[in-house]
Order: C-alpha cells, then sequence, then structure tokens
C-alpha cells in the first residue's frame, strides 16, 4: 500500500473518530493522548482532558503550570450503566500532594466542580485513578478554568487562604499539625448534596477490629494479638458509644486473607458506612518486610498466610489502602495497624525483627489517618507486665483520657510517650508510634457519641 493511499486512510479513520466524539458530546480537538507512566506525564493543551476507558484499576498522568490564584476543575463522566468512582490527585513538582477529590459517574453523567486556592506559580501533576470496576466503560472530561497561554494557566489575583471545607467525598493534604504544605493550598468543592465534613457531627460509627495470635502455619504464633483485638472491641462497645452490631471482630480462625478483604471491601463495610460516619479499622498481627517479596512489597500475616508465599497469601498492604480509600465510603477513617511484633518463639522467614509498616505510604493511598505501632525501623513488643502488646495497651489508656472525651490528637501524644517509656524500661530498645494523616477533618473525640445512629439492616444480623 502507498504512502498516500495510508495517509488517506489514516485522515477517513481520524473523521469517523471525530464524528463519533462529537456525537457523544466531546470536542475533537480537545482530546489527547494518554500517559500511564508517572515519570512520564502527558503536558495538558487546551485545558482540558478527557478519553473513554474501561475501568480496570489504571492510573493516566498529566502536567500543567498554574497558580497563584483560584485553579477551577470541572470534572464530568458517564457510563454505559454502572456506576464508578474516579479520584483526581493534584501534587507538586515535588511529589507532595496537593489535594484529592473523587466523582462518581453513571448512566446519567455526573458534573462536579472543585475550586484550589494557589499561593504561588508552580508546576501541577495531576493523576486520574480509576475505579476497579471491570467491563464499565466510562467517558470523562476533566476541565481547568481560567485564561490560556499556550496550554498553560495564566495567573489570577492572589486570593488569601481560608479554612478549607471538604465535601463527604472529598479529602485532601493537611497533617493534623497544619505544615507548610497544607498552607499553600485550600479546597472548596461546588457538588450538589454535598457537606461540610469539618462541620458535619458523627452520624453513626462503625469499627472492623482484626487480631490474628494462632496462625495455620506452625512456629509464628504470638502471644495476645487476639486478645488485644477482644480488648479493643469491648472498650469501643462499653466505653466510647459503638453500639454492639456496628463493632467486627475477628479474631485467629476467623482472621482469614479472603475473610477480611470481603469484610473490608465487599460485605460489610462499603455497604454500611455512611459519608458522615467514622469508621475505625484496627489490624494487629505479624508484618512481614519489603526485602521477604521480589517485588518489594509488604504483606500483612493473615492466619491463613504462609510466609513463604506472601505473594500468593499474604495480605498486600496495597490491596489494604486501595480498599480503605476505594471501597469505604465515609470520609472519616481511622487505620490502625500495630503489626511486627517480636513476641513470637520460632519468627518464621520474613517474620524477624526487621521493622514495622509505613505509615506514610499507607496514609498516602488512603488520604485517611494511619496510626501505627512503630517506625518503620523499629519493633512493635508484647508487654512484660500485662497480658497485651504495649501499643494497644497504652492506646485504650489514652482513650480514657478526660473520661474519654480526649481528642485523638491528644492521646495520640499521651500514647506516644507512654509507649516509648514502657518499652524503653523493660527492653532498652525504642518503640515509637507514628499518626500520619491525610485528612483536613476537625480533630477526633472517639468516644463521641454519633448524633444519628442507625439500626443494623436486618439482612446483616449474624444468624439471620
Amino acid at each position: 500500500m502507498s504512502q498516500m493511499a495510508v495517509s488517506c486512510l489514516f485522515s477517513r479513520f481520524s473523521l469517523l473518530c471525530s464524528a463519533w466524539l462529537l456525537l457523544m458530546g466531546f470536542s475533537c480537538s480537545l482530546v489527547y493522548a494518554q500517559s500511564t507512566d508517572r515519570s512520564n506525564p502527558v503536558a495538558v493543551q487546551g485545558g482540558v482532558v478527557q478519553g473513554d476507558v474501561e475501568t480496570v484499576g489504571q492510573s493516566h498522568y498529566y502536567t500543567f503550570e498554574a497558580g497563584p490564584g483560584d485553579l477551577k476543575l470541572v470534572m464530568e463522566g458517564q457510563t454505559d450503566f454502572n456506576t464508578t468512582n474516579t479520584h483526581l490527585l493534584l501534587t507538586d513538582d515535588s511529589g507532595r500532594e496537593l489535594a484529592t477529590t473523587t466523582f462518581s459517574a453513571g448512566g446519567n453523567g455526573t458534573t462536579r466542580s472543585t475550586v484550589i486556592k494557589l499561593l504561588r506559580r508552580q508546576t501541577i501533576r495531576m493523576q486520574l485513578l480509576f475505579g476497579a470496576d471491570v467491563g464499565v466503560h466510562l467517558k470523562y472530561k476533566v476541565t481547568l478554568a481560567g485564561a490560556r497561554e499556550e496550554g498553560r494557566l495564566a495567573s489570577v489575583a492572589v486570593v488569601a487562604p481560608v479554612a478549607r471545607p471538604m465535601a463527604a467525598t472529598t479529602s485532601a493534604a493537611e497533617p493534623l499539625n497544619k505544615s507548610a504544605a497544607a498552607q499553600e493550598v485550600s479546597l472548596s468543592t461546588d457538588e450538589t448534596g454535598s457537606r461540610n465534613v469539618r462541620a458535619a457531627p458523627i452520624e453513626d460509627k462503625w469499627a472492623f477490629v482484626v487480631g490474628v495470635s494462632k496462625f495455620a502455619k506452625p512456629g509464628i504464633d504470638l502471644k495476645y494479638s487476639a486478645k488485644d483485638a477482644r480488648d479493643l472491641a469491648g472498650y469501643l462497645v462499653k466505653e466510647a458509644n459503638f453500639a454492639p452490631d456496628h463493632v467486627k471482630l475477628l479474631v485467629d480462625e476467623q482472621a482469614t486473607k479472603e475473610r477480611v478483604l470481603a469484610e473490608l471491601g465487599d460485605k460489610w463495610l462499603p455497604r454500611l458506612a455512611h459519608p458522615n460516619d467514622l469508621v475505625l479499622i484496627f489490624i494487629s498481627t505479624h508484618g512481614s518486610p519489603s526485602q521477604a517479596d521480589l517485588e518489594g512489597l509488604n504483606y500483612l500475616v493473615m492466619h491463613n498466610t504462609d510466609p513463604g508465599s506472601l505473594y500468593a497469601t499474604g495480605l498486600p498492604l496495597s490491596d489494604l489502602a486501595a480498599a480503605v480509600k476505594h471501597r469505604v465510603h465515609s470520609s472519616r477513617v481511622v487505620l490502625i495497624i500495630d503489626a511486627c511484633h517480636s513476641g513470637a518463639a520460632d519468627t518464621a522467614k520474613g517474620l524477624g525483627r526487621v521493622g514495622n509498616v509505613d505509615s506514610t505510604s499507607l496514609a498516602q493511598g488512603t488520604g485517611q489517618l494511619i496510626i501505627c505501632s512503630s517506625q518503620p525501623n523499629q519493633v512493635s513488643w508484647e508487654s512484660k507486665r500485662y497480658p497485651n502488646g504495649v501499643f494497644t495497651h497504652q492506646l485504650i489508656e489514652a482513650l480514657r483520657g478526660e473520661s474519654g472525651k480526649i481528642t485523638l490528637s491528644q492521646a495520640f501524644e499521651k500514647l506516644k510517650e507512654s509507649v516509648q517509656s514502657e518499652v524503653l524500661q523493660d527492653r532498652s530498645e525504642l518503640q515509637t508510634a507514628v499518626l500520619k494523616s491525610k485528612w483536613s477533618g476537625n480533630d477526633l473525640i472517639i468516644s463521641a457519641p454519633p448524633a444519628k445512629p442507625r439500626p443494623l439492616p436486618a439482612d446483616f444480623i449474624e444468624g439471620r
């Protein structure tokens, strides 16, 4: 075939594609290449990105310049039938998270707008993370509002930063200590039915509590993880105003990899937790080092995990983070990980004293609030003084402070000091609890009564 014929066929194909896109309501001149490579994002041209994808959990990456002043993003999406969630993440040129937001698209189409107030001109990277909904086709469009010049947004007048409201399906980077990173951007969302989570009371409360002391694999049992889980669940029900049937407790043989993922990402929390609810997730078990896996992944060890086959049987932290971020619909999620104990008499391969979960990577993965029992290069110890892990015991004691009215940040500081002091005195080792947050809501009081408690639906009552 001649070069002219090839050129002719290509032109006809382009015209057909353009006609189809126009019929679907998209402007042909605003369709751009997509990049799935984080290190090689596509430069935004014309202030618009759009496309048609099957949502299988992939990401598209873009880059542009904006600021100072208001940056408005308008997100549009429509599927062929089923609903899917798409997550938009903005970071600066150093990789620091500026804001995240989520929009849900169905067969009738959805439009959502978000305004970000930037204090300086900067290069911004934008990630679109599509839901893992195989078979769902999504037509999407993101428009960057404002005057443009050669693919860049023109500067607008600087707007003084304001307290950042956050809609029920939006999370944004703002650590509790108000770091300089948090002061660079302000996020507000305009969408029908959205509410200010900072001001909204906790409507209901849910807890998913997991502890594994006995493992199917011989030789790696722990002393107190299951008891830690039972004790925390008991505290939540008896002292922290959680309804008994709103607390799901899995210990030992119940806590398989499949069961934990099913309850967390399918059968229980995604069907019960509403946007203005509080969700507390606690997991106490072994943690594996990233060196134990060929791809450098970290795993939590469930009852049926084989430490010699982590990829097939372990619970990847990346899966846990994805389930929390994409499947749990509450804007208030507290994830507590007490992993990498040294209490086993004979540790198996990959479960030695190699350090705890990296809370920073988990916080980035969930967009919520993460508490880990120790630094990544430290060990979480079981107590010599009482039949519990040091971290969980001191966590419960800290939450009891001020007659249960202590804020979570205050309780954490008390917990951190108590854990460090006890472990140093008893074992001459350091164990420093870690709190990381990408969530900008008001500081929590875990024991606060729910404002609008709901009965557990009959379909979820066990035994029926």
